[in-house]
């Protein structure tokens, strides 16, 4: 995978006073100048020095537009991001399974009611190995960008999520035990271990056959993601302000987020974002967040209504802002890579590294006072991410 580098200022400007120069003497046009910058960039790939190579390229896009130089350069610097691209997400996508592996080796015995430590060992030495043989195969028939492994992980998490998600609503696997001193609701233990393995496979098929049948960017695949965790945190809140209880609020939480995850499909593709943006507008979305639990706390909201419709409502007032104030960013060069910032505090790839971890919104149980737990509005915090 080749490593961005800047063009040496002295390579501009010797480069530069060569095109002057020559241009004193046979008054070229930029088409002319272009030309000649051309010639440089393919001197510069003959030597191997494709780095500088297609830096130049993207100086002639910008210097230079609407002449052939240009059209050429653009053509050439598509196809080397293309080939960078093409197998950039195969590391990941491995890394996704393996880890998805140990999580059915425990999630299927525990779905079977197992109680013996014997089928979770079994499980744990079958899962692993299992998930990282079925990916590298995998990877290694068919081209995986980094867009299309978050697309397949990201759909594995959301089908599992789903799962338990509707399983709770629908109350599957529930029975009503009735005597002679009343009726009462026996909850299975299994159940929505059942209901995350379902879930999680139906999402990791669909997953695969949608990234089979087109390519998919990297920034689309980040708006995806971003847009149902925002979905779910908004369908909680309108739950909440709802005055929706029980199977009624569980159910606003995975409804926002199918709802808001269908929008983002259409949006990406009219919006073509970057995964720098995405994430820079989200944090600005949960910095909003942050800043109205801040005034529940100082203004001691008691009340339950306003104590999450200041923070929903300072949140939009942060995604918002964030839109607009990276309408012009230079983030565009870190989409293939995700280098703009990171979504866990300690990173395990191109070396090991101390970050500040990425918010999202999510949905956490938390204990009411009588005693019962109710889902509301939360912020969760990646603290590992590694990447082999």
């Amino acid at each position: 995978m080749f490593k961005r580098v800047r063009i040496p200022v002295w390579a501009v400007s010797l480069v530069c006073s060569l095109v002057a120069s020559s241009s004193l003497y046979a008054q070229e046009t930029p088409a002319d100048t272009a030309a000649i910058l051309m010639s440089v960039v393919r001197t510069l790939e003959a030597e191997g020095r494709t780095e500088l190579a297609e830096e130049l390229l993207q100086f002639i896009i910008e210097r230079y537009p609407g002449t052939r130089a240009a059209e050429e350069a653009a053509r050439r610097v598509a196809a080397l991001r293309g080939v960078r691209q093409a197998g950039s997400g195969r590391v990941e996508l491995i890394v996704w399974t393996t880890t998805y592996g140990v999580f059915l080796g425990l999630a299927i015995p525990a779905a079977f009611g197992a109680d013996d430590p014997e089928p979770y060992g079994a499980g744990l030495l079958i899962g692993g190995p299992l998930g990282f043989l079925a990916s590298s195969i995998y990877s290694r028939h068919n081209s995986m960008s980094s867009g299309q492994a978050r697309v397949i992980s990201f759909a594995t998490q959301w089908g599992a999520w789903q799962g338990v998600g509707w399983q709770q609503v629908l109350e599957i696997g529930d029975r009503e035990i009735c005597d002679q001193f009343g009726c009462s609701t026996e909850t299975s233990d299994e159940a929505p271990w059942t209901a995350a393995v379902v879930g999680s496979l139906a999402g990791l098929g669909a997953g695969v056959v949608l990234t089979r049948a087109r390519d998919i960017p990297a920034g689309g695949a980040e708006l995806a993601r971003h847009a149902a965790l925002w979905g779910a945190w908004y369908g909680l809140a309108a739950g909440v302000l709802a005055d929706a209880e029980d199977d009624a609020l569980l159910t606003a939480a995975p409804l926002g987020g199918d709802i808001a995850l269908l929008g983002a499909i259409p949006a990406a593709r009219a919006w073509h974002p970057t995964s720098g943006r995405v994430r820079l507008i989200s944090i600005a979305g949960v910095a909003g967040a942050a800043a109205g639990l801040g005034l529940d706390l100082l203004l001691n909201v008691d009340d339950e209504k306003p104590a999450v419709l200041i923070p929903t409502a300072t949140a939009t007032v942060g995604l918002v802002a964030g839109a607009l104030l990276t309408r012009n960013g230079k983030d565009e060069r870190t989409d293939s890579e995700g280098r703009l910032s990171s979504s866990a505090l300690l990173n395990f790839h191109d070396g090991v590294r101390l970050a500040l971890p990425t918010p999202l919104p999510t949905a956490i149980p938390a204990m009411t006072a009588e005693g019962e737990f109710r889902w509301r509005p939360g912020i969760r915090l990646t603290l590992l991410d590694a990447r082999f």
